[in-house]
């Protein structure tokens, strides 16, 4: 298992240097986490190439974008052929609820027998994935080419 402040940069919820410290006049400072929160809204671009719906969120998926991002994530799921590539390219972050948003578009994409690959992750997704195992649970291409089958 891996030190928890080796992974903190990438998890963005941890940072030993803040723990009990204390700004001018007392004032606690505020996690690392919290000053990271976006509250802006997720950008969407989607596309269709043959019998797959390529999904293109951007931004950070965080505890103000997470409820957004699932919405959306799963109707392009349900809407999509048979096949639903996520492209992971435009996301900078994604916390656990972004992590439970994909599992419940996977569960949508059962129901109507779209398969769902993740493409393009950047260095920091690729870990945040290795490190929740979703990477053993959805494909991860490369490419959109690969996540296609071209």
């Amino acid at each position: 298992m891996q030190n928890i402040a080796a992974i903190s940069p990438v998890l963005g919820a941890y940072d030993a240097s803040h723990t009990r410290r204390r700004a001018a006049f007392g004032n606690p400072v505020k996690p690392r986490y919290a000053t990271r929160m976006t509250g802006a809204e997720l950008d969407w671009k989607t596309e269709e190439r043959g019998s797959a719906l390529i999904i293109a969120p951007s931004g950070r998926v965080d505890e103000s974008t997470a409820d957004n991002f699932k919405t959306n994530l799963i109707e392009h799921v349900k809407a999509a052929p048979a096949n639903a590539v996520i492209d992971l390219a435009g996301i900078d972050y994604m916390s656990s609820r972004g992590l439970r948003a994909l599992t419940l578009a996977q569960r949508a994409g059962q129901e109507t027998d779209t398969t769902i690959v993740l493409a393009r992750p950047n260095e920091t997704m690729r870990e945040i994935l290795a490190i929740s195992r979703y990477d053993m649970v959805f494909r991860v291409a490369d490419t959109i080419e690969d996540a296609i089958g071209h």
